[in-house]
């Protein structure tokens, strides 16, 4: 008696531990994903815009990139903001060194780098510019790239992003006079990016 009672119970409980990993094998936990979205104005000489460079996960790496070909340029800066249209949804990943292509470094130049976007989570204040005079370059290939920043998500949803002015000067090159490079427009269209959870659920 007491030996059939234990094969009982032995068999219940073998049974629930296939239960348990049956499960367990079926259940596929949620995850987040980024989308980058462009905006719809064409590329053309001398317009600078948001593009994608990488997404993976929950973060998007985007390029703000310079078309060219627009080889009589005086470049020698960059002045503007990128608007996040929800933070809650987007948020800015700081680092501590940024790459940038559309400035090139002559002899006794240097190139600095100054982004701001802790002050206010919602705006990414920009500032590049080259050091030690001199003249600026041009572009003479089909594009070159301002700065290259990440952002994550941290909420399902959508968010703007759009290349803005600062301190009441639209967005901005300038010559290595600190003139405002007339040739060279910054996209007033928004790019975006999205958000959102798949998986979660189990058969």
């Amino acid at each position: 008696m007491r030996s059939s009672t234990f094969l009982r119970f032995a068999r219940v409980a073998a049974f629930g531990l296939v239960l348990t990993a049956f499960f367990a094998g079926c259940h596929v936990d949620s995850s987040r994903s980024a989308q980058f979205i462009p905006s719809r104005t064409p590329a053309a000489p001398g317009l600078v815009k948001l593009v994608l460079k990488a997404q993976s996960g929950t973060r998007v790496v985007v390029d703000v990139l310079l078309n060219g070909p627009a080889p009589d340029l005086d470049l020698n800066g960059f002045q503007f903001g990128i608007k996040i249209g929800d933070t809650g949804v987007v948020r800015f990943v700081p680092q501590s060194t940024y790459a940038q292509s559309a400035l090139v470094a002559e002899a006794g130049q240097t190139i600095a780098i100054d982004v701001d976007g802790e002050s206010d989570p919602s705006l990414i204040l920009v500032d590049i510019k080259k050091l030690g005079g001199g003249p600026g370059n041009g572009l003479d290939g089909r594009s070159a790239v301002v700065l290259e920043l990440g952002f994550d998500v941290q909420a399902d949803g959508s968010s703007a992003l759009t290349l803005v002015g600062v301190d009441g000067n639209p967005a901005r090159a300038l010559d290595s006079s600190d003139a405002t490079i007339a040739a060279v427009a910054f996209d007033e269209a928004s790019a975006g990016v999205t958000a959102a959870t798949s998986g979660g659920s189990g058969y």
